[in-house]
């Protein structure tokens, strides 16, 4: 991890140990195993943004919030803590807690320590859920390698700094510098990758980039302004479909037989909605989704008990390909 990186890090847990209760200089310095500078620089970087109180005690330095935070536990209930504990093995499926980082330590923590509040037997009932219970999303690739590139751009977005990436395309298959502005680093379902979304300078426009193709990477000290109101969800939602991004079309499409019945019940995006005079044999749906060889991809998946009624465009695609029997390549590069 860079040096960097360890301080934004001892950061995240300054405000999460001074939440609990006033802590010693040297109880710092002992837990972090580090110096007093260190720590004193640390406590000066988190009092930029919260007011933190420095005490001196007879021989000791105590540092607290200065606003009368205290922390005080949730009272849950049972089935919330087995909720929790639930939910915590789902998202460690994923393998998200398993690079470094501030929190991978802390979510192995938390499952231990629910876990022994519960009575024996339920505990032992959870052990027997976890192995039914889980997610789809498991990651394709070991992403440990790449843990110290995902710690900078989370730095980075954090303090709104441009980074310098060294970037493999699939476009053209070369490696360049982009200048990047870094939103959101987040997990893509479509083959488990992880990827970020950020302003690129190169292409003028927010897209996202795959994590694995950044080859280097380098914090700049020019800022740059989040747009108000960026949200990862409504993003994606918006300008990515089946893990390609592309310009938003509003979509209509006609399922038929045994497809008709699976269209009938299943949401393929939040925009989704059912098209009257849908029967048990024929379902027609409409969408609003991002355009493009996710798309396309999502399409031929249904073939042959679908039909592209709009937009003419999408439509005359998907007929060429079929007529020239392209195949398409299953990928979920984006640049």
């Amino acid at each position: 991890m860079t040096h960097r990186g360890k301080l934004t890090e001892r950061i995240i847990e300054l405000q999460l140990l001074l939440a609990e209760r006033p802590y010693t200089q040297k109880e710092f310095t002992e837990y972090f195993k580090v110096d007093r500078k260190t720590i004193k620089r640390c406590i000066d970087e988190l009092s930029v943004y919260f007011l933190v109180e420095e005490e001196k005690i007879g021989r000791e330095v105590f540092y607290k919030y200065g606003d009368d935070y205290k922390f005080a536990p949730p009272n849950l209930t049972i089935r919330e803590v087995a909720t929790l504990l639930l939910a915590q093995q789902a998202i460690a499926a994923s393998g998200l807690t398993t690079a470094e980082s501030p929190f991978a330590f802390h979510a192995r923590s938390l499952m231990m320590k629910v876990k022994n509040v519960l009575p024996k037997a339920l505990h032992e009932r959870l052990d027997a859920m976890s192995n039914v219970f889980g997610t789809a999303s498991v990651p394709a690739k070991n992403y440990e390698e790449h843990a110290s590139t995902v710690d900078k751009l989370i730095d980075a977005a954090v303090r709104q700094r441009k980074v310098s990436l060294r970037y493999f395309s699939f476009t053209d298959g070369k490696t360049k510098e982009r200048i990047v502005e870094p939103y959101s680093v987040y997990s893509d379902p479509d083959g488990a990758t992880l990827k970020l979304i950020g302003y690129d300078h190169l292409r003028k426009s927010v897209i996202p980039f795959s994590i694995d193709h950044i080859h280097g990477i380098r914090i700049t000290e020019e800022k740059f302004a989040r747009p108000e109101g960026f949200d990862l969800r409504e993003y994606l939602n918006e300008n990515c479909f089946n893990g390609i991004h592309g310009e938003p079309i509003t979509v209509r499409l006609r399922a038929y037989g045994n497809t008709a019945c699976i269209f009938a019940e299943r949401q393929f995006h939040p925009s989704q909605k059912l098209i009257e005079g849908s029967s048990k044999n024929e379902t027609t749906i409409e969408m609003r989704v991002a355009g493009g060889r996710g798309l396309v991809r999502f399409v031929l998946s249904w073939l042959p008990e679908i039909e592209v009624l709009s937009p003419a465009s999408l439509r005359d695609e998907i007929t060429q390909i079929c007529q020239q029997g392209t195949t398409f390549h299953h990928t979920t590069e984006i640049d």
